[in-house]
């Protein structure tokens, strides 16, 4: 096996749009930190190809997945079934909904670095470890609700011990920054990365795990999406998260005893889920109306902070279901990806939403806890991904939510069949 490995910066210029809260006012003021790509890519002793893409981005939109995908194609021959393009989900970096130059410029970056990648391929060892952490990700839900404190660590060294590449999974919304933040960032995912550089060399990919129900100290996502934040949510202590998953994965990596694996590779498939029934786009629309219309009146009377603040909340949620009733293809069913690609021996799986941490814990259980990790926000996204339960308790994921309650189980049990594909290590 030959594995080969590279970074490069893709922070856009300032004053872009910013992605992930429609709470948030105003673009991108600036940055605090760089926003990065990272990849890592395999070749097989019978030429076959695979790749990894992890960007620092809220995802790797449709539009920018095939641009990367046909000169990733031309460049390194990776087909677009196995090559995985994913975003860390940082919610402060640009929006790329439009087409734009910018878009153009990350795009071209990513598909050099991964020439950059493919062309430094060299004889490799590996391995796979786990590690475990707490005092970060916290169940969200209203509920409360499991929590993977797992971080998967593999390791990737060439022949003569020089390390390549580190890969880092952990399943936690990288939400440390809220909607009052105007400023570039990769979030704690790339403060873990850039500190298990300094520590290991090579180059360090953080591969967002299940996070469809968990985030930094389970703070309300219904706060958020009306612009309440908790004040806890600051840089510093993104620096602190990502310190604490950095030393975690430097201890697991320094532990491990990489060996020769001859196995790569990738598959992927397209799941057709079922499309939750919504009302008549106009009726939706009126309500949407009315509820911003009693928020209004609620917040101009001065009334309790929380009597506001539930109007306010009811107000966003009637938008929400106003603009799924409105979407075109919402009688059709949701087309989502999901993909695999071994990496000797770790599993590497992907999906393209936000996974609720039970069901990831399902697929693991299933094809193997020990050496498989699940990277949410892969190749794109249809939201979330919620358990059938969740529908019954309500609250921001499941009305979020494009589906109909089980088919989370339903999309888990494709995942693990397409994993139980993979040859043997």
């Amino acid at each position: 096996m030959k594995i080969g490995a590279a970074a490069v910066e893709i922070t856009p210029p300032v004053g872009l749009a910013m992605d992930g809260y429609g709470a948030r006012i105003g673009g991108a003021a600036g940055i605090h930190d760089p926003l990065w790509a990272r990849v890592l890519v395999a070749e097989g002793e019978d030429g076959t190809a695979i790749g990894l893409v992890m960007a620092d981005l809220l995802q790797i939109e449709e539009r920018l997945q095939g641009l990367i995908a046909a000169e990733v194609l031309r460049t390194a021959g990776i087909p677009r079934d196995r090559l995985q393009l994913a975003g860390t989900h940082t919610h402060s970096g640009p929006a790329f909904s439009e087409p734009s130059a910018a878009e153009e410029v990350v795009g071209r970056a990513i598909t050099g670095a991964v020439a950059e990648a493919w062309a430094g391929r060299r004889e490799a060892v590996a391995a796979v470890g786990i590690g475990t952490i707490d005092g970060i990700g916290a169940n969200r839900r209203p509920n409360g609700g499991p929590l993977d404190d797992r971080v998967t660590v593999a390791r990737f060294d060439d022949l003569s011990g020089q390390p390549i590449a580190t890969l880092v999974n952990y399943g936690c919304h990288p939400t440390t920054l809220g909607p009052d933040n105007n400023l570039y960032s990769a979030d704690f995912p790339g403060v873990a990365c850039a500190r298990i550089e300094d520590a290991l060399g090579g180059v360090a990919l953080f591969s967002t795990g299940p996070q469809g129900d968990v985030n930094p100290g389970g703070y309300s996502p219904e706060g958020s999406m009306v612009g309440v934040v908790a004040p806890w949510r600051t840089f510093e202590s993104a620096g602190r998260y990502g310190a604490a998953i950095a030393d975690v994965a430097v201890a697991v990596h320094r532990g491990l005893r990489p060996e020769p694996s001859a196995r790569v590779w990738g598959s992927a498939a397209i799941v057709e889920l079922r499309r939750k029934p919504l009302p008549d786009a106009g009726v939706a629309r009126e309500a949407a109306r009315a509820a911003a219309a009693t928020a209004a009146t609620i917040r101009a009377a001065d009334l309790s902070p929380d009597a506001t603040y539930h109007a306010v909340v009811a107000a966003a949620y009637a938008e929400l279901i106003a603009g799924q009733a409105g979407d075109p293809q919402r009688d059709e069913d949701v087309a989502i990806r999901i993909s695999a690609l071994a990496f000797g021996p770790l599993v590497h799986l992907g999906v393209s939403g936000e996974l609720f941490t039970a069901l990831g814990q399902r697929i693991r259980a299933a094809v193997g806890d020990d050496r498989t990790c699940i990277a949410a926000l892969c190749d794109g996204t249809v939201g979330y991904l919620p358990t059938a339960d969740a529908f019954g308790v309500g609250g921001y994921e499941p009305n979020a939510s494009v589906l109909v309650a089980g088919e989370g189980e339903r999309l888990a049990d494709a995942i693990i069949r397409l994993a139980q594909g993979a040859p043997a290590a």
